[in-house]
């Protein structure tokens, strides 16, 4: 099969096309620092035969990143060092480890950070993830939060490197922060953050400019969505045009990577094709990664053939069965995901 096959793709090399998605776990110590399961946690997933694996979103700074309690960081030293002999375990089973870093903007929990802020005044729709709690009115960044906003990302992205991750992978999806700055919707500033296309993509590709600056040649990969985690239906008004010129922006900046997140991977956009295939017809030169609804070898062999895109990424089948991999080759059934598996012990299952 085409996903088992070793992948080379611009700098990056894989003994397959299977990734592991980040996977919210909210299992790290109170103080955003990894807990005692974590190594093994991470590590089960390369031993079982993952290529490329991610982890869990982590926060960028302790004033407005943090999105759920419990979330692990990379603010601190102390915080890099507990990912360092993580990653040590990851490679020692041979798989490539990647950070993916996180501003939880206006979709933070509330009561969580000294400032809930966002792209623009206001509230999101429903409850939060977590704790199942109305979200909390946010307030619109300032210029000089925004400044503050981006060098957490800039030295989150260097202590990643500094803990020997082997690339980043910066979070601009489902609604979070810099998803939250790119929507038509939710974004209302009037400023050069706001407004046109142009100004809603500014601080997405400020943070990549930065960033890659900070970390030279290591890997960068963006994390993209269409719909939000208050906002299931939103479309860009653009449709495909605007969707492939916020593509070729990302990669223009300097991402390397574009992991594209769906509910569906193989489901068609309004306009007729499925994101990944705009993305990837967008930027031939870019790796893209697509993400949504694959449960067997065979839906990551179609995913493959049907979007173009370079590699598949996975998460409740990975969830559900940390050894899917294993149970797909050997042909034998996976347990299926049940909601809640996120907050069960890391090293259940």
């Amino acid at each position: 099969m085409k996903c088992m096959e070793p992948a080379s793709a611009g700098k990056l090399r894989l003994r397959n096309r299977i990734a592991v998605a980040a996977m919210s776990r909210m299992q790290a110590e109170q103080d955003g620092t990894v807990s005692r399961d974590m190594a093994g946690y991470y590590a089960r997933y390369a031993r079982h035969g993952a290529g490329l694996v991610f982890t869990e979103a982590l926060y960028t700074d302790i004033t407005s990143a943090r999105a759920y309690f419990r979330q692990p960081g990379l603010t601190t030293d102390a915080q890099a060092e507990g990912w360092s002999g993580i990653v040590q375990g990851v490679h020692a089973h041979g798989a490539i480890f990647f950070a993916q870093l996180q501003h939880g903007g206006r979709l933070c929990e509330p009561g969580l950070n000294p400032l809930h802020l966002a792209a623009s005044d206001g509230t999101a729709a429903g409850n939060t993830w977590q704790t199942a709690t109305p979200n909390a009115a946010a307030s619109a960044a300032t210029p000089a939060q925004i400044d503050a906003i981006v060098q957490g990302f800039v030295q989150a992205a260097r202590r990643a490197v500094a803990a020997g991750f082997d690339g980043i992978e910066l979070h601009g999806a489902r609604g979070y922060l810099l998803d939250d700055f790119l929507s038509a919707t939710s974004n209302r500033r009037t400023d050069n953050y706001g407004g046109s296309l142009q100004g809603r993509l500014a601080l997405p590709l400020r943070v990549i400019r930065e960033v890659r600056a900070a970390i030279g040649d290591v890997l960068l990969s963006y994390n993209l969505s269409i719909y939000k985690m208050d906002d299931n239906a939103y479309q860009p008004p653009g449709g495909k045009e605007e969707a492939g010129e916020i593509a070729r922006a990302l990669a223009g900046a300097g991402a390397d990577i574009l992991h594209v997140t769906t509910r569906k991977l193989l489901r068609p956009e309004p306009w007729g094709e499925t994101l990944a295939r705009t993305v990837r017809d967008a930027v031939p030169g870019a790796i893209v990664i697509g993400n949504g609804g694959i449960k067997t070898l065979t839906d990551a062999d179609e995913a493959l053939a049907s979007t173009g895109v370079d590699l598949v990424s996975i998460a409740r089948p990975f969830l559900a069965n940390p050894d899917w991999i294993e149970k797909m080759q050997r042909g034998r059934a996976a347990e299926p995901y049940v909601p809640g598996m996120e907050r069960l012990p890391l090293l259940s299952g």
